[in-house]
């Protein structure tokens, strides 16, 4: 199981680096981030059930934190390979 895990968690960002390289509107970027926390939230469960049956202000505070961390993680990828499509542009 942590194989397949691994395997889906270095597809996302290979989806990451490839909407950069085929250089998808920025727009992309808060799209992909909804699934990277979705991901990381699943990753981590032990950790957030809690957080999900209280239902109180400080998931949506964390949910809120961790979507824009996750999408400053999306963007790296995003201008990575925004990056090496430049360098193949010559």
């Amino acid at each position: 199981m942590n194989v397949i895990k691994g395997l889906l968690g270095l597809g996302l960002l290979a989806i990451a680096i490839y909407t950069g390289f085929a250089k998808f509107p920025l727009w992309s970027v808060p799209l992909l981030a909804l699934l990277f926390t979705a991901a990381y939230i699943q990753g981590k469960w032990y950790l957030w059930s809690d957080l999900f049956q209280q239902r109180s202000f400080k998931l949506y505070q964390s949910l809120l934190i961790t979507y824009f961390i996750q999408m400053v993680v999306v963007g790296i990828f995003y201008l990575l390979g925004s990056g090496v499509a430049r360098l193949f542009d010559r």
